[in-house]
């Protein structure tokens, strides 16, 4: 179907005026209006209505008068961005109303899409307008506090792309930065924690389907799935490839595709796809994207299996020529991961958070969105490998790791990236996490719990899982600039381990033994 493009500016409670852009299909218009939807875009110094023009096009060639608009503050429109604050949602609001009273739209009809900055919107659409048939909101968080301040610790996302300088902004980024100087993180947290769209599930009536990247880098997908069950309107979720800076591939992008298409053709067009006929999920396994539906995640069929961390001495051979010997000189300790803890005393390890520059902290790390950090701050990890599966692992959920430590500060941070690793030694990430404190009693020991970030991953037979502790990882999180030694236990007294959720592991776990 052909459509045709227009131009058009609409005006906000507050005259603020927004750029936007109409794709009407051609031909005859169906009775009471044409089937519509709205995309907003997503958020950045360059975020405008156009990113959404190939999705517009789609949509339009499909029989749907679609609507594209650059939010407050970007592209042509007028005003400052208030970062997904109360005065977008109010801009929401009235086009929503616009679009509904001024354009050939059935009032029953429209959907409103988008990802990320435009997935937030969808969400507040739902929840805040009562005439929006329906939404599919895409690659967003669903707790604003989180997503700034997770567990401790900075989001890099947060403020290197969402507070992003290159903005009309009305102030709030510059706010934050002066909070995360100063220590009152939490006061980040509470500024923006009521834009959340976890708060409003209650008032969510419309059907809802979400989508999100297993790899997305700012926002982990772990609290999208707690969402998704307290939703009582129909629903459907796809998490896999896509996201922010996420892994995906052109077979993810033609599911995703497809399933939007399907969806919005059922509550749009009142066609029978077939779609609520399918399981509630669908996840995508990496590697190989294998496209999975399941009812619920984790399926019914995930088992926690525990992996303990150890670390034993070994043996020192005895040279041949006793002088040879090197005084004081010990080996390297092999570090595991094995089935069961250590019945006997360990030695524990270390992780160090040592500044190479003493004069480059966190202040300096927000001003040059830390391009500076690796050359200030040493990074040190230790890992913990399995022996090699005898048989195809796959994870399907989110990992808990528990750690035994002792800092020796108030404030340390811990980073833990559980890998996989082939024949050759090659590593790929399979997922992280992080903790951070700055309350810990120096000299005491703590049991440190962190949930990495849900994943879908099948390791093959022969490969190993890595778990490395760091001190900081610059991927996800501002690093403490601070230092720090924190000393992490690993025996039967204090025994570190790692949960691993699997599915289908009977017959193949005892490759872990090592």
């Amino acid at each position: 179907m052909s459509y045709t493009e227009r131009e058009t500016w609409i005006t906000m409670n507050d005259g603020v005026k927004l750029d936007a852009s109409i794709f009407t299909p051609k031909g005859e218009q169906p009775q009471g209006g044409w089937p519509g939807v709205l995309l907003i875009h997503g958020h950045g110094d360059a975020g405008n209505k156009t990113a959404m023009f190939d999705r517009a096009r789609h949509c339009a060639g499909r029989g749907y008068l679609t609507v594209s608009y650059s939010v407050r503050g970007q592209g042509d429109s007028e005003g400052l961005v208030f970062h997904m604050g109360a005065r977008e949602l109010f801009d929401l609001q009235d086009v929503i109303s616009w679009v509904l009273r001024a354009l050939p739209i059935h009032w029953e009809k429209l959907g409103v899409c988008g990802s990320s900055q435009g997935g937030w919107h969808a969400y507040m659409a739902a929840a805040h307008h009562p005439q929006v048939a329906t939404v599919v909101p895409e690659n967003i968080f669903v707790d604003y506090a989180d997503f700034a301040v997770h567990n401790g610790c900075l989001s890099k996302w947060f403020f290197t792309r969402t507070m992003r300088r290159r903005i009309l902004t009305a102030g709030l980024q510059e706010v934050t930065r002066q909070w995360a100087v100063s220590g009152d993180w939490f006061r980040i947290r509470e500024w923006v924690k009521p834009m959340s769209p976890s708060l409003f599930v209650d008032r969510i009536q419309c059907p809802i389907f979400i989508l999100h990247g297993w790899h997305d880098v700012g926002m982990p997908p772990n609290q999208i799935f707690d969402m998704f069950a307290r939703i009582q309107s129909p629903k459907k979720l796809y998490v896999g490839g896509g996201g922010h800076d996420g892994q995906d591939s052109a077979a993810a992008r033609k599911v995703r595709t497809d399933l939007i298409d399907r969806w919005l053709d059922h509550w749009l067009k009142g066609e029978d796809t077939g779609i609520m006929d399918e399981p509630a999920m669908v996840y995508v396994r990496r590697p190989g994207w294998d496209v999975i539906a399941v009812d619920a995640f984790p399926p019914a069929d995930v088992e926690t299996r525990i992996l303990y961390l150890s670390a034993v001495e070994p043996e020192r051979a005895v040279p041949d020529d006793p002088d040879a010997a090197v005084e004081g000189v010990r080996p390297q300790p092999v570090r595991a991961l094995v089935e069961r803890a250590s019945d006997v005393p360990r030695i524990h390890s270390n992780i160090t958070n040592r500044p190479i520059n003493l004069n480059y902290g966190l202040a300096d790390a927000l001003n040059d969105d830390m391009a500076g950090v690796a050359d200030a701050l040493a990074h040190e990890e230790i890992g913990f490998a399995s022996a090699p599966v005898d048989g195809a692992v796959e994870i399907v959920g989110a990992p808990v790791v528990k750690l035994y430590v002792m800092p020796n500060r108030p404030q340390f941070q811990v980073v833990l990236d559980l890998c996989d690793v082939n024949a050759k030694g090659e590593r790929t990430s399979i997922t992280r996490g992080q903790f951070g404190t700055r309350t810990a009693t120096p000299g005491q020991h703590l049991t440190v719990e962190i949930e990495m970030r849900a994943i879908a991953y099948a390791v093959a037979a022969g490969h190993r899982l890595l778990l490395n502790v760091c001190n900081c990882d610059t991927t996800y999180a501002f690093p403490y600039f601070e230092p720090f030694v924190v000393r992490v236990f690993h025996d039967k007294q204090h025994p570190s381990a790692v949960a691993l959720p699997l599915r289908n592991a009977e017959p193949q776990m005892d490759g872990f033994v090592v």
